[in-house]
């Protein structure tokens, strides 16, 4: 009897051991594959041939102007890199006529590439440089797991402006040109 009274007494501290220990495993799971979708996603932007698409537009102010359905992308492709982003905000000094969105087409300078450690999440940093027709860029690509992605870019002539999307893998029959 006293084997079964302690048996019933132990059972509750077993029970609740049991599932704090099935609660951590369940969080060693979810950062294992976490850990696989960073490493999936630091390959494809290593790999320097992937698209950028966007799908919200942020103002120097940081008023969402997704409401004018904006659409853009960037295209890297080894060193080359081709980009059609919308524009709104001041520009500074533009050619006449030229006050649309920008673009630009061609080999970008001065690429680096960081990985970034924060409290919860890791991320890729993809930094480089881009000489349009009468503007030099700086874009700052912050590429979270699973490929989300938040651009910054910096002008001479425009005023900074930001655009979140998704970064996806290139089609195959996109070629290096």
């Amino acid at each position: 009897m006293k084997t079964l009274h302690s048996a019933l007494i132990l059972m509750p501290f077993v029970l609740l051991f049991s599932f704090s220990a099935a609660g951590q495993s369940s969080k060693e799971k979810k950062a294992a594959q976490t850990e696989q979708e960073f490493q999936k996603t630091k390959a494809l932007i290593e790999s320097n041939r992937f698209l950028f698409k966007l799908d919200h537009v942020f103002s120097q102010g940081g008023h969402d102007l997704t409401r004018f359905s904006p659409e853009g992308s960037i295209t890297v492709t080894d060193s080359l890199v081709k980009g059609h982003l919308p524009f709104f905000g001041r520009a500074y000094s533009l050619p006449y006529g030229e006050g649309g969105g920008i673009e630009f087409d061609g080999i970008m300078k001065d690429r680096k590439i960081k990985i970034e450690n924060r409290k919860r999440k890791k991320s890729v940093i993809y930094r480089f440089s881009i000489t349009g027709q009468n503007d030099t860029y700086q874009i700052t690509m912050d590429i979270a797991p699973g490929g989300n992605c938040s651009v910054n870019l910096n002008s001479n002539n425009r005023a900074p402006i930001s655009y979140s999307g998704q970064v996806t893998p290139l089609a195959e029959d996109v070629k290096a040109e």
